[in-house]
């Protein structure tokens, strides 16, 4: 604690002053920051097997995005910002759908608002893999991350890998005209 005595000139007074003064200015700028990027993230949903089904057949306009995720896998986290980017560009709506299990819907939803994610977010409640694969793609070993791409025609495409940021644009490019 700092404590004023006959010998502290009026400069320092005002030095100190002025200092408190703005390192309490940044400490509620920074409070309100982090505060308005907690609620601009998408509060992760579970959905069920059958409702994902459902939201995979709606037809749109533009190229659908379903990445198949979970917040242990980091080539999945990596690329979470591009799929948000491309969500955020409006060239394509993206769905974010979590394989972690339902317990840990908490771990997924901390990376979630961590990441600032406002794309759809779910997180599929069931374990059996069996239940749901063969649904995304036949091809689809279980490895993630994982991606399916429905052009605006209905057509599916399914990767199974991590994408980079441009090859995913050249994707969703390609796929826009299809």
């Amino acid at each position: 604690m700092f404590y004023w005595n006959n010998a502290t000139s009026k400069l320092s007074k005002h030095f100190y002053a002025t200092f408190v003064f703005t390192y309490m200015r940044t400490v509620l700028v920074l409070s309100l920051l982090s505060i308005a990027s907690l609620t601009n993230a998408q509060d992760i949903e579970l959905i069920s097997v059958e409702s994902l089904d459902r939201l995979i057949a709606k037809k749109s306009d533009k190229v659908q995005v379903y990445n198949f995720w979970a917040s242990w896998c980091g080539p999945c986290v990596k690329e979470m910002p591009y799929f948000e980017e491309l969500n955020s560009s409006k060239s394509a709506d993206v769905v974010f759908i979590s394989l972690d299990f339902p317990e840990d819907i908490q771990k997924a939803q901390k990376l979630i608002t961590k990441k600032s994610i406002e794309s759809a977010t779910y997180l599929l409640n069931s374990t059996n893999y069996d239940d749901y694969i063969p649904k995304i793609s036949e091809a689809w070993s279980g490895a993630i991350p994982a991606t399916l791409f429905i052009s605006p025609s209905g057509k599916k495409y399914f990767y199974e890998k991590a994408f980079e940021k441009s090859e995913l644009l050249q994707v969703v490019e390609n796929l826009s005209s299809k």
